[in-house]
Formats: structure tokens, C-alpha cells, sequence
């Protein structure tokens, strides 16, 4: 070079520039996000005891005992007869000639559906061979689907002769809702934990956790896992509904109009229904082992928190999505400054769905202590009104209801127990870990 002067550009333009660039200082200083990426800790997960669960066979008669007592209780309410007085003209506690057979069987062939095809379905899957299990599946769904629909329609079109047509929509209220929920899918009518697919319809399969280190990775297990997980909720809200709906509202649609019946107990007595069913299928369809594979997969999804009101000189990388980021890690993403607060960080900064799934299965025994105190409350306000009741047949009717929610609260409080203690000693050693 003429005079001896060194070339300071580094393009092949006449425009010169540095050496080195604030981002090759950064890397320099902080690393590339390689470096990063191999600092991040994998979480340690304390392994979950085998709780006693019930099988969907035994689940199933448990809640059909349930919805088929509560539809017995909410006769009782309005056909109570007054049989103990001499002049009464009846000797039973109930005016039986009052209720119409047919809605009766419609209501008992809605309630007993499940447990017809779990009972199927576990004779025909004992003694068929692996193979044939997915197409006898089917074929059992279709079969029962022709037996029940027929059933209903028959007691449908005894019901109709003596009431207004219009009362038919009280009967078929919940189809609607139902092609709503899931379409045309067969699945959801019988089985509760019947296997979701996507958005884009693809099946799913069995909710698992892998421990993989590929930030991609986990966040498609988290998605799955996501729409499992809602699935299951929109399972579960349907079917409490569901029975609560047969069980409790069904039967006051239908009464004679000369029938005089306690409103607000009525009432009462569906709500409570409502309520049993709801934390019965909770319990049921998130057991503690589906609850500690949400867990696994958020420790290794992690959180973003927004940094606010910091300098915009702070040392930071751009994010990366092929990148495991670790505790402590500053980045920037869509023109906002982000903190890894979890040991693994595989999250997106910003994405609201990766930020409740932390917040709500980072521990799960938060969400198992509200229901714990759900249920409680219930059975603590079901005793309250048991004490001020003076009617014989409310006293039968709380008195029935509390022993179901009782086996409730105990399968609660067992899970909401161990997990405090597992998830408490888990954060310990993440805590230890992560050199907090």
C-alpha cells in the first residue's frame, strides 16, 4: 500500500469500518449464544409414587352411583308425598305414578352410556388379540351409538305425547352444545379420556415428557401437551354439565304444572350436583402423574420476564430459538429486553401461552391447594345447610351428596400432600443447582 498505510475497511467498499463491531464485543465478552446455550442446566426431577387411581371402569360406576342417585334426589324434591299423616292416600315416600317412565329412561340411558362402553370395551378387549383393539374400538362405538340414539328417540317420542313439543329442546339442548365442542367425533360421548388430536387434526397419542436438551423440541411437547391439557378441560366441563344437566334440570322441565316443589332447593340441589361432578372429573382426568409430566416439561420450557426501565447498554444477545438459555440470561426479542427466570429456557420471550404454562405447572401443588379448598368449602357448606335443615328429605338428599364429596376431598388432600412435599424438595435442588 502506498505509504505504508494500513487498510481499515473491511468490505471491498471505499466506506471504512472498525476492526471489530459492539456485537463482536459482545461475543467476546458474553460468548455466542453456542456458549450460552451449553451453560444451561438440565432440571432434576424428583420422581412421583404410584398413588392409587381408579380405572375408567371403576371411575365410571362410581359416577353413574353418583348421577343416578342425585336424579333419585331431585325426584324426591318434587314428589315428595306426606305418607306419615293418617289421612294420606299413599304409603310410600315417594308419588311414583307422578314421574313419567319414559323420561326416566331417557335420563338413565344418557347417564349410563359410559359405563355400558367401558364394560364393552374391557370384555372385548380381554379377550381379542392387540391387533384388532383400534377397529374394535370402533366398531363397539358405532354399535352402542345405534343402541342409544334408538333408546333416546323411542323414549323422546313417548315423552312428546304428553308434553308440548316445545319441551323437546330441553332434551336436545346439549347435542348442540356437543357438535359445538367436538364435532363429529364419536369419542368424547363415551369416553372421557378419550386420546385428543390438534388443531390440525393430528393424533397426539398418550401425553409423555422426554428430556431433550433441543429447544424445538420442547416447545412442540409443550404444545402438545397444551392442547391435551385443554382438551381434557373441555371434556370434563362438558360432561359435568352434562350429568348435572339430566340429573338436576331435566326432571323440574318435565314436572306436572299442579306440582309444587321447593325452587330454590331445586336449585341448590343442582348447583351441588354441578359442582361434585366437576371435581370428580377433575381428579379422574389430571391425576398426579399427568399433573408431574406437565411439571417436567415446564422446568425445561422456563420464563421470560420483560425487563422495564433498564439501560439499553445492558449486555445482551439476540434471541435464539435454537438456543437452550440460561438463568440470569439478558436477550432481546422483537425490540423488548428479556431475563431468563427459569433453570432451562426454551420459552419465546413474549409468548403468553409459554408464560402460563410455566406460571401454572412450575408447581402444581398451587393449583391442587385451590382445589383442595374448593372442594372443602362445598362440603363444609353442605354440612352448614345440612345443620339448619329440618325437612326429612333434605337431610336425605345433603347427607347422600357428602358422602360422594368426601371420597373427593380425600383423593384431594392425599395428592395436594405428596406433591407439596416433592415439588418443596425439588426446588431445593433446582435452587442448589442454579446457585441460588
Amino acid at each position: 500500500m502506498p505509504g505504508g498505510r494500513r487498510n481499515l475497511s473491511r468490505s471491498g467498499s471505499g466506506r471504512q469500518q472498525p476492526f471489530f463491531t459492539s456485537e463482536d464485543v459482545n461475543k467476546a465478552k458474553f460468548g455466542t449464544p453456542n456458549d450460552v446455550s451449553a451453560k444451561a442446566i438440565s432440571p432434576k426431577h424428583v420422581p412421583v409414587p404410584n398413588l392409587p387411581h381408579d380405572s375408567n371402569f371403576t371411575f365410571e360406576i362410581i359416577m353413574f352411583i353418583f348421577t343416578a342417585m342425585s336424579t333419585f334426589l331431585q325426584f324426591l324434591h318434587l314428589y315428595k308425598s306426606v305418607w306419615w299423616l293418617p289421612q294420606s292416600y299413599t304409603s310410600y315416600a315417594m308419588n311414583f305414578y307422578l314421574i313419567d317412565p319414559y323420561l326416566v329412561g331417557f335420563i338413565g340411558t344418557v347417564l349410563v352410556r359410559r359405563l355400558i362402553y367401558s364394560g364393552l370395551c374391557r370384555l372385548v378387549l380381554k379377550w381379542t388379540p392387540i391387533l384388532l383393539w383400534p377397529l374394535l374400538e370402533q366398531l363397539v362405538r358405532l354399535f352402542l351409538l345405534i343402541v342409544v340414539m334408538t333408546s333416546l328417540v323411542w323414549c323422546a317420542y313417548h315423552i312428546m305425547k304428553n308434553q308440548p313439543i316445545v319441551n323437546i329442546f330441553y332434551l336436545c339442548y346439549p347435542i348442540s352444545v356437543y357438535f359445538i365442542l367436538f364435532g363429529l367425533s364419536i369419542s368424547p360421548f363415551f369416553d372421557v379420556t378419550s386420546l385428543p388430536s390438534d388443531i390440525k387434526g393430528r393424533f397426539i397419542g398418550k401425553p409423555y415428557h422426554n428430556c431433550s436438551t433441543s429447544p424445538q423440541t420442547i416447545r412442540d411437547e409443550v404444545d402438545n401437551l397444551k392442547t391435551d391439557f385443554n382438551n381434557r378441560m373441555k371434556q370434563i366441563l362438558f360432561s359435568s354439565m352434562l350429568n348435572a344437566y339430566y340429573a338436576g334440570f331435566v326432571p323440574c322441565c318435565f314436572a306436572q304444572s299442579f306440582v309444587f316443589f321447593d325452587t330454590y332447593w331445586a336449585t341448590q340441589h343442582l348447583t351441588f350436583v354441578w359442582l361434585g361432578c366437576f371435581t370428580m372429573y377433575l381428579v379422574h382426568c389430571y391425576p398426579v402423574k399427568y399433573c408431574d409430566t406437565l411439571h417436567r416439561a415446564a422446568l425445561h420450557l422456563g420464563k421470560w420476564a420483560k425487563v422495564e426501565g433498564r439501560s439499553c447498554h445492558l449486555p445482551t444477545h439476540i434471541w435464539a430459538e435454537s438456543t437452550l438459555w440460561h438463568q440470569g440470561a439478558l436477550v432481546k426479542h422483537c425490540k423488548e429486553l428479556y431475563k431468563a427466570e427459569g433453570i432451562s429456557n426454551a420459552a419465546e420471550p413474549g409468548n403468553n401461552a409459554h408464560t402460563r404454562f410455566y406460571s401454572v405447572f412450575n408447581n402444581p401443588s398451587i393449583l391442587l391447594s385451590s382445589l383442595v379448598g374448593l372442594q372443602l368449602s362445598l362440603v363444609l357448606l353442605q354440612i352448614v345447610i345440612l345443620v339448619r335443615s329440618s325437612e326429612w328429605y333434605q337431610v336425605v338428599s345433603l347427607t347422600l351428596l357428602l358422602f360422594a364429596n368426601y371420597y373427593t376431598l380425600f383423593k384431594l388432600a392425599r395428592d395436594y400432600l405428596i406433591c407439596w412435599k416433592i415439588y418443596k424438595a425439588e426446588a431445593l435442588i433446582q435452587d442448589k443447582m442454579g446457585g441460588g
